[in-house]
């Protein structure tokens, strides 16, 4: 089997994937993405490319499988009705209905907007935990029992353990951060970091983010818009989008793509994080930014608050996935439990959950090692950036003790 023409056919599957989803015709990607192709190349001799190739195809297998699940998905999304009582009642679908909720000036528009999400969600929930059920049954018969083991190494149960840690261990910071000790949704603001508002380019996009790196000289391809802007927040989304895409750039063009981009690696996200992180420094706001001293630590902190609950938030879609109970989770992750009728449908849970916890596990001991040895105006350095690839060459690990460290550093960042 030539395993070179496998990797460019997987990874002209993979690509129309991202940019199709549901809507790919696998038709023309069955040879590599069914049982047979599977076993063709578990037979070839062990090597690097071999093994990442089975992830691979184990994983467009298991989205071919699950088409019919996931259309019915998207159909309910959209579909899935709700009435929003603002100034006068307005009639969203669930989508929508975040996006008002994100985007909310008052804390009374952000709690109507709250208010109609169990409504709007009710009809995702069937078709979301069809989804969940059609993957898992498809991932067993292909041999793999644990999503999170078979793609990144660690249990799922020891990554649900871990978040559930990280709540337990930050609850009483994330109170104490949120303005007037809000619970979801009303510390939306706090969430997108719209405390932190000067200084920013006039308009968000791809080129004014990167630009907010004066040291980042690599430059890829971003297949997405932008995120819109709805706070500080949203600077650091865009980075992060940024950050990932330069991850997955290869390091030759002779590298093939099964080994540089495997299912549900980190390493992408990581890599990102990292990006993100520059806004979490009091030298970012004061030297790119150009504010005063106080301003600038004043904004670094809006920052860091937000990536702490962010943190959480992805922590609770991680824990949500054992399965527990479900309003004591949200309740501990949010200061606010979560309606019974949201469980399936909002958030939805993707195996994509766990690989974003892991890669927060496992950003801290790269920024420390980049932050070590270019200083914390790392940002400014196109050296910094070098150093970043060296350092990422090394694959993201989970070392014991991560999420009680993680928890730590955010105590005194926000201290």
């Amino acid at each position: 089997m030539d395993l070179l023409r496998a990797d460019r056919d997987v990874g002209a599957a993979a690509a129309d994937l991202r940019a199709h989803g549901a809507d790919v015709d696998w038709e023309i990607h069955r040879h590599v993405a069914g049982r047979t192709a599977l076993r063709e190349i578990e037979a070839e001799s062990p090597s690097p490319l071999r093994d990442a190739l089975a992830s691979h195809v184990a994983w467009l297998t298991v989205a071919r499988v699950a088409q019919p699940a996931e259309r019915r998905l998207v159909a309910a999304l959209a579909e899935a009705r709700a009435v929003v009582r603002l100034e006068r009642d307005v009639r969203l679908d669930l989508r929508a209905i975040v996006a008002g909720l994100l985007a909310a000036n008052t804390k009374a528009e952000a709690s109507a907007y709250f208010a109609a999400l169990p409504e709007g969600a009710e009809p995702v929930r069937e078709p979301a935990r069809t989804l969940r059920e059609v993957r898992t049954e498809a991932l067993r018969r292909l041999g793999i029992d644990d999503v999170a083991q078979r793609f990144l190494g660690v249990s799922s149960s020891d990554l649900a353990s871990a978040a559930r840690r990280f709540l337990e261990a930050t609850s009483d910071l994330a109170r104490e951060t949120a303005r007037s000790r809000d619970a979801f949704p009303l510390d939306v603001d706090v969430r997108l970091a719209r405390a932190a508002r000067e200084g920013w380019p006039a308009r968000l996009g791809w080129r004014s983010a990167a630009a907010l790196l004066p040291g980042a000289s690599a430059s890829a391809t971003i297949p997405a818009d932008p995120p819109r802007a709805l706070g500080a927040a949203s600077f650091a989304r865009a980075l992060a989008a940024i950050g990932a895409a330069v991850r997955r750039e290869p390091a030759s063009s002779s590298t093939p793509l099964s080994l540089r981009d495997a299912p549900l690696s980190p390493e992408p996200t990581r890599a990102g994080m990292v990006f993100a992180a520059a806004l979490a420094e009091r030298s970012f706001h004061a030297r790119v930014l150009g504010l005063a001293a106080g301003r600038a630590a004043d904004q670094a902190r809006a920052l860091r608050a937000a990536f702490l609950l962010d943190a959480r938030f992805a922590a609770m879609r991680v824990a949500a996935r054992a399965r527990g109970d479900w309003e004591a989770l949200t309740a501990l992750a949010l200061s606010s439990p979560l309606a019974a009728a949201l469980e399936d449908a909002w958030p939805l849970l993707r195996d994509e959950d766990l690989a974003r916890f892991f890669a927060i596990l496992s950003s801290l001991d790269l920024l420390d090692a980049l932050r070590d040895r270019e200083g914390d105006d790392w940002f400014r350095n196109p050296r910094a950036f070098a150093t970043l690839r060296e350092l990422w060459s090394a694959p993201a690990a989970l070392t014991e003790g991560a999420d009680a460290r993680l928890a730590r550093r955010f105590e005194e960042l926000l201290a």
